[in-house]
């Protein structure tokens, strides 16, 4: 169990979750969810810390920081532009870990399911502001302003 080999560490949740940059009852949550073999409801990268832990029998506390440090930092490939996205989206998640758009966000970014919604919005948003749609651009709009009529309700 994971809490209880970060407490063989003297590493803190609160310590934890501050080096990673995610609040705490987020830490408590990937925490719980590891222990419990959720692996789907934990980060990948912080699924990648705690094998790291669990596996390492040797590991200490100064290799688990030295780990989020080196293996965990931002990537120097991201342009500065996605960077600066990436922080928003980063800081709302932190800001907001129990909302209904964070766990959608986080659902879209774990699985596939939601690609043909996300491709339907990415085409339907730029067209809500058009002042005369095509034939088919219209029916997507409609269609959008079903579904919202729909969620509405």
């Amino acid at each position: 169990m994971i809490k209880e080999r970060l407490k063989e560490l003297d590493i803190k949740i609160t310590e934890l979750a501050n080096y990673l940059q995610i609040s705490r009852p987020t830490m408590y949550k990937f925490i719980e969810s590891y222990d419990n073999g959720v692996m789907k409801e934990v980060n990948p990268e912080v699924k990648k810390l705690f094998d790291y832990i669990e596996k390492n029998d040797l590991v200490g506390k100064r290799n688990v920081i030295n780990y989020i440090l080196t293996k965990m930092g931002d990537k120097k490939d991201v342009d500065e532009d996605s960077s600066l996205y990436l922080k928003e989206v980063k800081t709302y998640l932190i800001n907001n870990p129990d909302t209904e758009k964070t766990h959608f966000i986080l659902s879209i970014v774990n699985s596939a399911k939601y690609d043909v919604a996300i491709h339907f919005l990415n085409q339907v948003m730029p067209l809500l502001n058009k002042k005369k749609p095509f034939a088919e651009e219209q029916k997507m709009i409609d269609l959008y302003n079903e579904i919202i009529d729909l969620y509405s309700k």
